[in-house]
């Protein structure tokens, strides 16, 4: 069995191999590419799975920079502070990166090899992996076009855009792990999901809005890249979770660091989805007031030019990217087989008049004032 498991450690390590059985459509197959892989001329299915469960459970110490460059962080498990990993032979595709991880936990290869990983085992090898610093971070308050912008710069040749990482999230999130700590677990999140693998030459990184308080820990960290912030009038964010609340807006307490604390003191749930958006708002001016990010609201965002948008990439875009930028632009950025459709509610329509008065008392007038320091 000993000469198995270190066939199996070597298999982990081999990129062609693994990328023959990423390519396995039937489960026949599969188990006869495994048989070769281990030496082990009468594996049956039954067998294969039983070894593998025991793999799956059995914490792996992999060559990092090796088994890296064909194997992606999918998921944090906060429980053992452990990662979950993927097969990354295809380019990030999809609007939000857990779509990717959808997508690849559909074929066999990610249904029955599923490597973990102790993020303390990782840190040990970090000066192994090549250095990776986003060229661009887009903050968001959400539902303010985050996710038209990055799927936007995904029509340029050689970006690469991860968009709104959970896991990065979850592990700079958990209280396990000390504040002076978190620095090094930042730059080793990023050199893992934001690792060039099929000929990227920028990083482009959405983060989840709730991840907006952190700023100064993603700019300490990554002082070369550039900063957007994106806004949105308050009305129309929050009648945007009337409709489909996202995470940060559920009244979650306890979860989401500072945003999840709000609503063990709100006083109605709706005022605290308007603190939870007052904070990221105040995280937005301190940005913006220390120069640290341009501010650009979501009507201007949507009137501005490929060409404008481009720039802050430092980038032109050619013809053929111009034609896939105005094609995307027309579908749904978080849907996009769908053509996109402007949402019809009215925000007077959406809030009763106690409701109105807390927008317009507690969050227009900062909204008005970084409206007054956008660049676009």
């Amino acid at each position: 069995m000993q000469h198995k498991l270190t066939l199996y450690r070597h298999l982990l390590h081999d990129e062609k191999s693994l990328a023959a059985l990423q390519q396995s459509c039937s489960i026949q197959d599969f188990v006869q590419q495994m048989a070769l892989y281990l030496q082990w001329p009468d594996l049956t299915f039954d067998l294969m799975l039983n070894f593998l469960e025991q793999q799956n459970n059995t914490v792996l110490v992999p060559d990092l920079e090796l088994f890296s460059r064909f194997w992606q962080p999918a998921d944090y498990r906060k429980k053992h502070q452990a990662l979950n990993w993927v097969p990354a032979f295809e380019p990030l595709q999809q609007p939000f990166f857990q779509d990717d991880i959808l997508k690849q936990r559909g074929k066999l290869l990610a249904r029955f090899i599923r490597p973990v990983t102790l993020v303390s085992d990782l840190l040990a090898q970090t000066a192994t992996l090549a250095p990776v610093s986003p060229d661009l971070i887009i903050f968001h308050w959400s539902r303010c076009g985050s996710t038209l912008l990055g799927g936007l710069y995904r029509q340029l040749s050689g970006v690469k855009l991860l968009s709104e990482s959970m896991l990065i999230s979850d592990m700079l999130l958990d209280p396990f792990w000390p504040e002076d700590l978190k620095p090094q677990l930042l730059t080793l999140a990023v050199q893992l999901q934001g690792r060039f693998r099929h000929g990227e030459t920028q990083l482009a990184m959405k983060l989840n809005a709730w991840d907006l308080p952190l700023w100064p820990l993603w700019l300490q960290q990554f002082p070369a890249a550039k900063a957007l912030c994106l806004g949105r009038d308050p009305e129309a964010i929050l009648a945007s979770h009337q409709r489909i609340s996202g995470m940060h807006m559920a009244g979650l307490p306890g979860q989401l660091g500072v945003l999840g604390d709000i609503w063990q003191h709100c006083g109605s749930f709706f005022s605290g989805r308007c603190e939870v958006l007052y904070i990221l708002m105040q995280s937005s001016e301190a940005l913006v007031r220390q120069k640290q990010a341009v501010f650009i609201d979501y009507q201007h965002l949507v009137q501005s030019s490929p060409e404008q948008l481009a720039a802050w990439l430092g980038r032109t875009p050619d013809s053929h990217e111009l034609k896939r930028w105005q094609s995307f632009s027309t579908r749904d950025a978080k849907q996009p087989d769908q053509v996109f459709q402007q949402a019809s509610a009215r925000p007077d329509v959406v809030f009763d008049p106690e409701q109105q008065q807390l927008i317009q008392g507690r969050l227009q007038p900062l909204y008005q004032l970084l409206l007054q320091k956008s660049e676009l």
